[in-house]
């Protein structure tokens, strides 16, 4: 039963409340679940404008009813896009970047990679010395085998004398010789006093007055050349070095005025190539 006041300020006066037929006694008193769920669904959903922030989707399903309408009720709740209040403005910040961290071993990873590095620049700069190494070794081979080429190319300047029918081998390098040292008169075959090559065509005499250079051109390639002898300025050289020789009377006879060369006899052909060491 209820108390109600009039509208000109009366008494108040009693009203009776009847509840409507076949509804039980104290249900008056509790709002149904339904009600109930929907009031507490409100207030979580005013919960969010404040500093709650929701991670996902929420749905809420209310307590089974006594009619059809409260059953089918439901109340979703999201928190999509929602965003935690930054506490002192009162607006929603930007989400804190994440600054990645390095695995276990990540700092020996590094080191591994340092060191291979500076080990394939040391390969490099090995290679490339080996490289320059390889290159400077070819130049001198290179240079070492034209030199020899043409210290041991044919010696030949058009000179083509017999001197006289000397055997072939003392032609070949009487011709040489005339090429290296031209300018002088060379004798061959002819008669001597004594005992000698020249008659046999053994042996050449060179006429000049400054004969050291071929003299000891001739000594120095005595082999290469087929020499068995020179005899130069009252000396005479068999391989083993100057020796004096007696006075025989004369600037011609002592050889200061001309270089004898005599040549092996049957001596196989002779390496003229020799003489241009002497050039």
């Amino acid at each position: 039963m209820t108390r109600q006041r009039s509208p000109r300020g009366r008494e108040p006066r009693t009203v009776p409340f009847v509840l409507p037929e076949g509804t039980p006694r104290g249900a008056a008193r509790h709002r149904s679940p339904g009600r109930a769920a929907v009031r507490h669904g409100a207030v979580a959903a005013g919960l969010t404008g404040s500093a709650l922030a929701l991670v996902g989707p929420a749905v809420m399903a209310l307590p089974d009813a006594p009619d059809t309408s409260a059953a089918a009720t439901t109340l979703e709740l999201s928190a999509q896009g929602a965003t935690l209040d930054d506490g002192a403005s009162g607006s929603a910040g930007p989400a804190a970047a994440v600054t990645p961290v390095a695995g276990p071993g990540g700092g020996a990873v590094a080191a591994d990679l340092i060191k291979a590095t500076e080990r394939d620049r040391a390969a490099d700069a090995a290679t490339a010395r080996q490289a320059e190494a390889d290159a400077a070794e070819a130049r001198r081979a290179d240079e070492a085998r034209q030199a020899e080429e043409q210290r041991t190319a044919s010696v030949s300047c058009g000179a083509d004398g017999s001197y006289g029918g000397v055997a072939d081998s003392v032609q070949a390098v009487g011709n040489a010789m005339e090429c290296v040292f031209p300018g002088h008169d060379v004798l061959g075959v002819g008669s001597r006093g004594n005992a000698s090559d020249h008659p046999d065509g053994y042996a050449l005499d060179f006429m000049t007055t400054d004969g050291d250079a071929i003299a000891d051109c001739v000594i120095s390639n005595r082999g290469d050349l087929g020499v068995s002898y020179v005899i130069w300025n009252q000396r005479i050289n068999t391989g083993s070095g100057w020796e004096r020789m007696e006075d025989r009377g004369g600037t011609t006879a002592n050889h200061k005025d001309h270089v004898h060369i005599s040549f092996e006899h049957g001596g196989g052909t002779p390496d003229v190539s020799a003489l241009r060491s002497c050039g």
